[in-house]
């Protein structure tokens, strides 16, 4: 049995599709079916069984997938290690951050560990930071919980994040009284339909206002990026509230009700078997006590 046939078997696992692994792995598909055969003639058991939607753990394969996860591990913190002792970077915290939360939970945080520590910050969306960190790319990532996330993470819940149907100031929908019809004949900016957000949106258009919703720009960011635009047009996006009151977004308002409100949980995240020291620690305590500054804040 070979590291990278557990590694590929990994991935296999979490994307329930070979094509799919073969893809983001960079090999053949023959080359990935042999390495999945090499690893049932090893334990001697069938570990995938085929579906109509592709590939699935059998009760053997559940439980070597959990040890291909710490053997993944194992081997990102090895080269961790070893990349920071060759580059002397060893020490510093690679963080995933959403956009929306960059200002109010990671620059405090990090701006009181910046004389003891280093940083190297990657700005994505929540579906590509789990990507991210589950490629030990990232050691931990501030994002929005979501059903579809991995049990390869541990996560410590931090607080709610309130989404807003948004307009430009002067938006027609912004001086008189509308339905969520009236939503649904908009022209919209989306993120991309990975993103649960995207989805919770879609479904809302389509079960209250009884509309597939296409909309005119999609974009594989936040909506905030294309403030310039929306602030030009009619155009409609979702933006959280803590977007919205960026500098960026100083001539976009919030939609008033019956525009829906959106709450996403958002909590830290890491890897379920990294072992983290006490700059990890301070860096989960700092930005907790973030969280907690910004709920203040908002309630009052």
């Amino acid at each position: 049995m070979e590291i990278n046939d557990l590694l590929w078997f990994k991935r296999v696992a979490e994307r329930a599709s070979v094509r799919r692994a073969a893809a983001e792995l960079g090999v053949s598909q023959p080359a990935l079916s042999k390495s999945i055969r090499r690893l049932e003639t090893s334990f001697g058991l069938k570990i995938f069984e085929r579906s109509a939607r592709g590939v699935l753990l059998t009760d053997a394969g559940r439980l070597i997938y959990q040890r291909a996860i710490e053997v993944s591990d194992w081997s990102l913190n090895v080269s961790a290690d070893v990349a920071g002792l060759k580059s002397g970077s060893t020490g510093s915290l690679r963080v995933g951050v959403v956009p929306a939360l960059i200002q109010t939970l990671l620059i405090p945080a990090a701006k009181a560990m910046l004389d003891q520590s280093r940083f190297e910050i990657r700005v994505q969306l929540s579906d590509q930071l789990f990507q991210l960190l589950s490629s030990g790319e990232i050691d931990c990532a501030i994002a929005a919980m979501d059903d579809r996330v991995s049990n390869e993470f541990n996560h410590q819940l931090l607080g709610q994040q309130r989404s807003l149907v948004v307009g430009r100031v002067h938006h027609p929908l912004q001086k008189r009284a509308f339905d969520v019809a009236d939503l649904g004949a908009q022209q919209w900016v989306l993120s991309s339909r990975n993103i649960v957000l995207r989805q919770w949106v879609d479904r809302f258009m389509r079960d209250e206002a009884g509309v597939q919703l296409v909309p005119a720009v999609e974009v594989d960011a936040t909506p905030a990026v294309l403030a310039p635009l929306i602030e030009s047009t009619d155009l409609l996006t979702v933006l959280t509230e803590d977007a919205l009151a960026s500098t960026a977004c100083k001539k976009l308002r919030a939609l008033p009700t019956p525009a829906p409100v959106w709450r996403l949980d958002i909590g830290l995240f890491w890897r379920r078997t990294a072992q983290f020291g006490p700059q990890m620690e301070r860096f989960r305590s700092l930005v907790a006590g973030a969280q907690a500054s910004r709920s203040a804040g908002a309630s009052q």
